[in-house]
């Protein structure tokens, strides 16, 4: 049974953990949480910050999770960019995009999704639902009660963060969605909608596969130009084992392909709301991205007004390609909004 609360709480002591000492039907630990010897190379990778957490009660008869996310800049900043990942990546993706935010004198909050980054990892794929990502955003949202916002959203971030932006759309002021889409479950309804979705279809095919194997590094090889394997190191990290993977085993699988499924509803739903918005939109693909290519032309036809932009030379994560650039681009539009 999912349920929910959110709270944060400055003693992290305050909530004890034990790692594996509840066991699920195979016999495996229902939460595991990744040793921080793992992250202990971040600052050499250019993500020195410091660490906070928000505990999650998500479902009954489990410890509370463990919410990782960072939180930089003055609280008392006019403006807050939140910055939401998809997968497998985490909030690492964003480093070289933060002290550019900072240096314009933002609050920037980036979160870790459940079973993703330094965020507690449940280990039965089951049990990752579209509703657990999405509220794990809203409930950070009001927990620190952010206004004001600048959503920046990438890959499955994009469903996730708009879904939180239509249970609460007064805390947010604009949208910055990139490489990103809003699945309405039409991925099936024509040949032609198949046809353009293949890319989609065949990492999902490959993901129903290897399950909690799948292979992080390759992801990011493949999806982007990042070459170093001190970098791939840093999105491995999360990950000790294939225990530890059922986030990435489960995520692209809640893609909705059909309108009824209750993901695809949802959708629906947060599309209607989203028709009625009337804050600036920022929609930017990159010239080399096949996944969610599709949400480009979806999102033009909801926000007819909004600022539009191709980022050159860059895959699906262009963030990691194009990091710097993509975020003065986001600060033009902050400033000055289409141009």
């Amino acid at each position: 049974m999912l349920i929910w609360s959110l709270v944060l709480i400055v003693d992290i002591c305050a909530v004890p953990y034990v790692s594996g000492t509840l066991l699920g039907k195979k016999g495996e630990p229902v939460v595991v949480r990744t040793p921080e010897s793992r992250f202990s190379d971040l600052a050499q990778l250019g993500y020195p910050w410091e660490p906070k957490y928000a505990y999650q009660n998500a479902y009954e008869g489990l410890p509370p999770l463990r919410v990782h996310y960072i939180d930089e800049g003055p609280y008392d900043a006019p403006e807050t960019l939140l910055l939401l990942h998809g997968t497998p990546a985490w909030s690492f993706l964003y480093r070289t995009m933060i002290p550019v935010f900072l240096k314009a004198g933002y609050r920037v909050v980036a979160v870790d999704n459940i079973g993703f980054g330094r965020s507690d990892k449940l280990t039965d794929p089951d049990l990752y639902t579209h509703e657990l990502h999405v509220k794990t955003v809203a409930g950070l949202v009001r927990a620190l009660d952010l206004q004001g916002v600048t959503l920046v959203a990438q890959d499955l971030g994009g469903p996730t963060g708009l879904g939180a932006v239509a249970r609460d759309p007064s805390r947010y002021r604009r949208l910055a969605l990139l490489n990103t889409w809003l699945p309405q479950g039409d991925i099936l309804s024509s040949a032609s909608n198949v046809f353009q979705h293949i890319p989609y279809l065949s990492w999902r095919t490959v993901t129903s596969i290897l399950g909690r194997h799948v292979p992080v590094k390759t992801v990011f090889t493949v999806a982007s130009d990042a070459p170093k394997s001190a970098v791939h190191g840093g999105y491995k990290a999360p990950f000790p084992s294939a225990l530890y993977k059922a986030g990435p085993a489960k995520w692209p699988l809640i893609i909705p392909l059909s309108i009824d499924d209750p993901v695809a509803i949802e959708n629906q739903r947060v599309a209607a709301i989203l028709r009625k918005w009337e804050g600036p939109v920022l929609i930017a693909y990159s010239d080399r991205e096949v996944f969610t290519i599709s949400g480009k032309r979806f999102f033009e036809s909801i926000f007819p007004y909004a600022c539009t932009s191709t980022i050159q030379e860059a895959g699906h994560f262009l963030q990691e390609d194009q990091g710097p650039a993509v975020a003065q681009l986001i600060l033009k539009f902050m400033r000055d909004g289409c141009y």
